[in-house]
Protein backbone atom coordinates (compact mmCIF):
# COMPACT_ATOMS: atom_id res chain seq x y z
CA UNK A 1 0.00 0.00 0.00
CA UNK A 2 2.87 2.26 0.99
CA UNK A 3 4.43 2.19 -2.77
CA UNK A 4 0.73 2.84 -4.09
CA UNK A 5 0.86 5.76 -2.40
CA UNK A 6 3.92 6.93 -3.23
CA UNK A 7 3.37 5.92 -6.78
CA UNK A 8 0.20 8.22 -6.79
CA UNK A 9 1.97 11.36 -5.18
CA UNK A 10 4.76 11.08 -7.76
CA UNK A 11 2.62 10.88 -10.48
CA UNK A 12 0.51 13.77 -9.12
CA UNK A 13 3.83 15.68 -8.87
CA UNK A 14 5.04 14.86 -12.31
CA UNK A 15 1.37 15.95 -13.63
CA UNK A 16 1.52 19.28 -11.81
CA UNK A 17 5.35 19.63 -13.16
CA UNK A 18 3.66 18.46 -16.82
CA UNK A 19 1.14 21.67 -15.99
CA UNK A 20 3.95 24.27 -15.27
CA UNK A 21 6.21 23.47 -17.95
CA UNK A 22 2.98 23.30 -20.24
CA UNK A 23 2.03 26.23 -19.12
CA UNK A 24 5.74 28.12 -19.39
CA UNK A 25 5.50 26.82 -23.12
CA UNK A 26 2.84 28.44 -24.07
CA UNK A 27 3.18 31.63 -22.12
CA UNK A 28 6.83 31.96 -23.67
CA UNK A 29 5.46 31.37 -26.91
CA UNK A 30 3.53 34.54 -26.51
CA UNK A 31 6.17 36.57 -25.07
CA UNK A 32 8.45 35.23 -28.18
CA UNK A 33 6.16 36.74 -30.35
CA UNK A 34 5.75 40.02 -28.61
CA UNK A 35 9.79 39.85 -28.39
CA UNK A 36 9.47 39.15 -32.29
CA UNK A 37 7.06 42.04 -32.91
CA UNK A 38 9.27 44.60 -30.57
CA UNK A 39 12.58 43.66 -32.32
CA UNK A 40 11.26 44.07 -35.98
CA UNK A 41 9.99 47.50 -35.32
CA UNK A 42 12.93 48.41 -33.63
CA UNK A 43 14.96 47.33 -36.85
CA UNK A 44 12.49 49.41 -38.96
CA UNK A 45 13.47 52.62 -36.51
CA UNK A 46 17.51 51.88 -36.58
CA UNK A 47 16.58 51.56 -40.99
CA UNK A 48 14.78 55.23 -41.23
CA UNK A 49 17.03 56.77 -38.51
CA UNK A 50 20.43 55.46 -40.79
CA UNK A 51 18.47 56.54 -43.82
CA UNK A 52 18.25 59.88 -41.35
CA UNK A 53 21.62 59.95 -40.71
CA UNK A 54 22.85 59.56 -44.19
CA UNK A 55 20.64 62.59 -45.53
CA UNK A 56 22.17 65.02 -43.16
CA UNK A 57 25.50 63.81 -43.61
CA UNK A 58 24.95 64.47 -47.67
CA UNK A 59 23.21 67.87 -46.36
CA UNK A 60 26.92 68.52 -44.37
CA UNK A 61 28.39 67.85 -46.99
CA UNK A 62 27.27 69.99 -49.38
CA UNK A 63 26.76 72.82 -46.94
CA UNK A 64 30.95 72.69 -46.48
CA UNK A 65 31.70 72.45 -50.29
CA UNK A 66 29.22 75.90 -50.94
CA UNK A 67 30.78 77.10 -47.93
CA UNK A 68 34.05 76.37 -49.42
CA UNK A 69 32.82 78.58 -52.54
CA UNK A 70 31.89 81.18 -50.87
CA UNK A 71 35.24 81.83 -48.93
CA UNK A 72 36.77 81.59 -52.41
CA UNK A 73 34.75 84.29 -53.55
CA UNK A 74 35.29 86.56 -50.58
CA UNK A 75 39.05 85.81 -51.54
CA UNK A 76 38.33 86.63 -54.99
CA UNK A 77 36.76 90.10 -54.36
CA UNK A 78 39.56 90.92 -51.80
CA UNK A 79 41.93 90.25 -53.99
CA UNK A 80 40.22 92.19 -56.86
CA UNK A 81 39.69 95.02 -54.36
CA UNK A 82 43.21 95.11 -53.30
CA UNK A 83 43.97 95.31 -57.09
CA UNK A 84 41.93 98.47 -57.71
CA UNK A 85 43.51 100.08 -54.58
CA UNK A 86 47.08 99.23 -55.95
CA UNK A 87 45.73 100.78 -59.48
CA UNK A 88 44.18 103.95 -57.75
CA UNK A 89 47.73 104.16 -55.76
CA UNK A 90 49.87 103.68 -58.93
CA UNK A 91 48.13 106.44 -60.28
CA UNK A 92 48.67 108.76 -58.18
CA UNK A 93 51.84 107.60 -56.64
CA UNK A 94 54.42 110.88 -55.95
CA UNK A 95 57.79 109.35 -56.35
CA UNK A 96 59.42 106.30 -58.21
CA UNK A 97 60.31 104.13 -54.51
CA UNK A 98 56.64 104.30 -54.13
CA UNK A 99 55.83 103.03 -57.24
CA UNK A 100 58.33 99.95 -57.54
CA UNK A 101 56.81 99.49 -53.86
CA UNK A 102 53.26 99.52 -55.41
CA UNK A 103 54.73 97.80 -57.86
CA UNK A 104 55.48 94.91 -55.78
CA UNK A 105 52.21 94.74 -54.18
CA UNK A 106 50.57 94.62 -57.24
CA UNK A 107 52.10 91.69 -58.83
CA UNK A 108 51.78 89.66 -55.71
CA UNK A 109 48.06 90.48 -55.51
CA UNK A 110 47.38 89.91 -59.02
CA UNK A 111 49.08 86.42 -59.06
CA UNK A 112 46.87 85.80 -55.59
CA UNK A 113 44.47 86.80 -57.81
CA UNK A 114 44.88 84.47 -61.02
CA UNK A 115 45.11 81.72 -58.39
CA UNK A 116 41.86 82.35 -57.07
CA UNK A 117 40.20 82.55 -60.15
CA UNK A 118 41.24 79.32 -61.31
CA UNK A 119 40.43 77.74 -57.87
CA UNK A 120 37.35 78.89 -58.12
CA UNK A 121 36.61 78.42 -61.67
CA UNK A 122 37.47 75.12 -61.19
CA UNK A 123 35.29 74.65 -58.38
CA UNK A 124 32.54 75.99 -60.61
CA UNK A 125 33.58 74.09 -63.93
CA UNK A 126 33.55 78.23 -65.35
CA UNK A 127 35.88 78.68 -67.88
CA UNK A 128 37.70 81.94 -67.53
CA UNK A 129 34.33 83.75 -67.21
CA UNK A 130 35.47 86.20 -64.86
CA UNK A 131 37.29 88.42 -66.61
Amino acid sequence: MKNNNINIILQIIALVFLLVIGYLTFNTSSNWKVITTELNKAQEELKKSKETIESVQLQLTNAKKEFERMRIKKNLIIHQRDSLIFSFKRKNAKDWDELLGIRDSIELTNDKLAKDRLILNGLFGIKDSMR
